[in-house]
């Protein structure tokens, strides 16, 4: 039986009894050892070396072929690569991973969804104690999935006082009729990513106004103040352009830019008083999801940022106000309730959205899994290797 050597072609020889039994029903029994099974060509170590290249090195199937026989001189069939996968899934105890995190379940939950072609993963995850908790593949993302979805969390022991997602219409409507007492968080990156883009486009807005349109020229040599002209037009399509290369620093925390990065702003805000007051806003946004913050000091930042004249005369600063109604304001600040340690857990889904991201990256680059089995059983070995590295490294 083949085993692993690096570089280098290992055999093991296994003694095995065979045993006849003393009835008449004429079979036999076999004795072999625990790290192998009955006529394999290829012991656990092969298998393991398999799956660690899977899951851990982010291997695909023939990366994982030519990385085994580069290293170990073992040339495998993908049938075996398949086999080695179903026999992990086989070994995966949904009863034992299910009371573990349940265990661990700190009662915050964040829930998102994943599309992978014509099927839709639902995911939830534990943010505070970095736990993956269930997952459900459906054909469909609409209310009836997500309801039945939250249900079977409910029914299994899952009964959270959060519940973090997105601005989706899928879930006021679901945590009214599974979990009525829990508070619903709405992502504060979202929201914040959201009115950014209001606040570009009408920096955009402000570009368009400084860049000058082209001016036929005459026919002749330009007069003077022709001349002028065209300086005075040339400098504003450079500070147009200066504008729309810089235009991300309207919107970036001041506590992350540099000095150089600062100055540029000073000298945005200094061509318009409409992107002075664009910069405003960003600050009163940044101030307002402060994570020292308590709900008072929320409310009044709120208040003055509702009734500011300056930021309703821009109409896309109006928009983003009506973004910031009181309704979703309620939903936003719940995180300011849970101590300061978790606020920066508590406040975002992005704890799913890396689930998310990841499964989506094997899925469509390393895989392209279609089929519902396929995709069930490897997100359930992504859930089982994220375990297995936490316990590891505690």
């Amino acid at each position: 039986m083949r085993s692993l050597c690096y570089q280098q072609i290992f055999w093991l020889e296994i003694h095995y009894g065979e045993y006849r039994a003393k009835c008449d029903c004429c079979k036999s029994f076999h004795s072999h050892p625990d790290h192998v099974d009955l006529k394999a060509k290829y012991d656990h170590r092969v298998r393991q070396a398999v799956i660690d290249r899977i899951f851990n090195d982010k291997l695909n199937l023939s990366a994982v072929q030519a990385s085994m026989q580069r290293d170990f001189l073992v040339k495998l069939s993908s049938g075996y690569i398949y086999a080695a996968l179903d026999h992990a899934i086989r070994k995966f105890d949904g009863n034992e991973f299910r009371k573990y995190v349940l265990s661990q379940f700190s009662g915050v939950l964040c829930i998102d969804e994943i599309h992978l072609g014509h099927r839709v993963l639902l995911l939830a995850s534990d943010p505070i104690a970095d736990n993956p908790v269930a997952c459900a593949l459906v054909s469909k993302n609409d209310a009836a999935h997500m309801i039945r979805f939250m249900r079977n969390l409910d029914n299994h022991g899952f009964s959270p006082h959060t519940v973090v997602s997105d601005r989706s219409h899928l879930y006021p409507l679901a945590l009214e009729k599974v979990w009525p007492d829990a508070e619903h968080q709405l992502c504060v990156f979202h929201v914040i990513a959201e009115l950014n883009k209001l606040v570009l486009d009408a920096a955009r807005t402000v570009r368009r106004e400084l860049k000058p349109k082209s001016i036929k020229k005459g026919r002749g040599r330009p007069s003077r103040k022709q001349q002028a002209r065209a300086r005075k037009l040339k400098a504003q399509r450079v500070q147009a352009d200066k504008l729309f290369r810089n235009r991300h620093t309207l919107v970036r925390r001041r506590s992350r830019m540099t000095n150089k990065q600062t100055k540029r702003l000073n000298e945005l805000t200094s061509l318009s008083p409409v992107l002075r007051t664009l910069r405003n806003f960003s600050d009163d946004v940044h101030a307002l999801f402060s994570l020292r913050r308590n709900k008072r000091q929320a409310w009044k930042i709120w208040r003055r940022m509702r009734r500011s004249a300056k930021y309703l005369r821009v109409p896309a600063l109006a928009k983003a106000l009506e973004v910031l109604s009181k309704a979703t304001m309620e939903k936003l600040l719940v995180y300011l309730d849970a101590p300061l340690s978790q606020r920066t857990k508590t406040r975002t889904n992005n704890h799913v959205e890396r689930c998310n991201r990841m499964l989506r990256y094997l899925e469509k680059i390393r895989y392209k899994w279609r089929r519902s089995r396929t995709i069930i059983r490897h997100v359930l070995l992504q859930f089982q290797n994220w375990l297995q590295i936490k316990q590891n490294t505690a």
